[in-house]
């Protein structure tokens, strides 16, 4: 019987910097650090998982004018983001008070720390208590911004504005977990910082459907020379169509919301499109071809800006695998076959980055599943290392 994983509580820490802390000699420091880390993570937990989806209009036209039922519908959303950051802050403000100064002081001085342990205590109490001064600007800049006419009165913008604060909150709240667990041992964001891996995932997988759906879109405009002009209308609907599908998927979740717009607007484009008649060939490709390179944009982004050091372990741990294959080979191992296997499953996670390996990940997707022969193990073996190589890395 399928039984259901339980969920794993909100303020749970990564096992790394669990034992970080288990690890730490200053027991003081370490309990002040935990309450931190554990609100921390329930600030990152809720960011993660407050659904959006269900607030954004799913038309590309809004009516004009301020709509004070939009504010009554966003109202959650807004007070759950500003709860969630806001007991952060007051967490770290009681676990690590900034300096009380006299009246009159002009500075913060404090004597030189006595030991090393001290020094970094004092290095990690500054990192807090600056990151705490910086999320509560933030939170008082978004108060501001959603109150903007042009963001009232605009459903679109008012999501836009309220999942860029979003995803920059809970950004900085990495990187203040990181940076200061990093100031005790040697550790990577993926070890410390936590629903980092769910969050890498997630770009993965969209990043993989975004690709997949240009390259759906791309095959289809190349049908656009010889489709009739009496199809053409059929033709503009089932692009239109690819789009609809594409927004009922799960990776789609985390798509900018701005760039969701500029795929209902295009789907909407091609529907208008698709009612007018006679249509030509050439309107179609205007309106689509703008589009791709929009998807290549998001894709590029995603890879750049969140997925670098993602793709940069996966493809490490791609090419370890690869080594194990050849020492399966050379052993007579029947393992060659399963690490091979693990390799390319592993390798999905790069799906978007290149189209030549896009197409190799395809290729091999299709043939795993009918099993490989030991001249297929080699033959993939040689192509894959090549592939993997060639993969550009900014």
């Amino acid at each position: 019987m399928l039984t259901t994983k339980p969920r794993t509580p909100p303020d749970s820490l990564p096992s790394r910097l669990q034992a970080l802390l288990d690890a730490l000699t200053d027991r003081h420091l370490a309990e002040r650090l935990e309450h931190v880390y554990g609100a921390a993570a329930v600030a990152i937990d809720q960011l993660s998982h407050l659904n959006i989806v269900k607030y954004e209009p799913t038309t590309a036209e809004q009516p004009d004018g301020a709509d004070l039922s939009l504010w009554e519908t966003m109202a959650p959303a807004l007070r759950d983001t500003l709860v969630d950051v806001n007991h952060l802050i007051a967490v770290i403000r009681e676990q690590f008070p900034a300096p009380e100064r006299s009246a009159g002081a002009d500075s913060g001085w404090r004597p030189p720390p006595a030991s090393a342990d001290e020094r970094l205590s004092q290095e990690v109490e500054a990192v807090f208590q600056k990151s705490a001064e910086r999320l509560a600007r933030r939170v008082a800049e978004l108060g501001e911004r959603v109150r903007r006419p042009e963001v009232v009165s605009d459903r679109w913008e008012l999501m836009t504005e309220l999942q860029t604060f979003r995803l920059d909150f809970r950004s900085r709240m990495g990187e203040l977990v990181y940076l200061t667990a990093s100031a005790f041992e040697d550790v990577r964001r993926e070890e410390v910082i936590p629903g980092y891996g769910l969050q890498m995932s997630a770009a993965a997988a969209l990043r993989a459907a975004l690709a997949d759906l240009r390259r759906s879109l791309q095959s289809k405009l190349e049908r656009l020379p010889r489709t009739a002009p009496e199809a053409m209308p059929g033709f503009a609907r089932q692009l239109a169509e690819s789009l609809a599908s594409f927004a009922t998927m799960p990776a789609t979740l985390t798509l900018r919301t701005r760039d969701k717009r500029l795929l209902v607007e295009l789907r909407e484009n091609l529907q208008r499109l698709a009612a007018s008649t006679p249509l030509e060939g050439e309107a179609v490709l205007n309106r689509v071809q703008p589009s791709l390179t929009e998807l290549d944009r998001v894709t590029d982004e995603l890879t750049t800006q969140v997925l670098t050091g993602h793709d940069r372990a996966v493809w490490s741990s791609c090419g370890a695998r690869l080594e194990q294959v050849s020492m399966h080979m050379d052993l007579g191992s029947p393992g060659a076959e399963r690490v091979l296997l693990e390799a390319l499953e592993r390798a999905s996670e790069l799906y978007g980055r290149s189209a030549t390996f896009d197409a190799f990940l395809r290729k091999n997707r299709r043939a795993s599943g009918e099993g490989l022969e030991d001249a297929q193990v080699r033959e993939t073996l040689e192509l894959f290392r090549e592939r993997l190589a060639g993969l550009p890395f900014h």
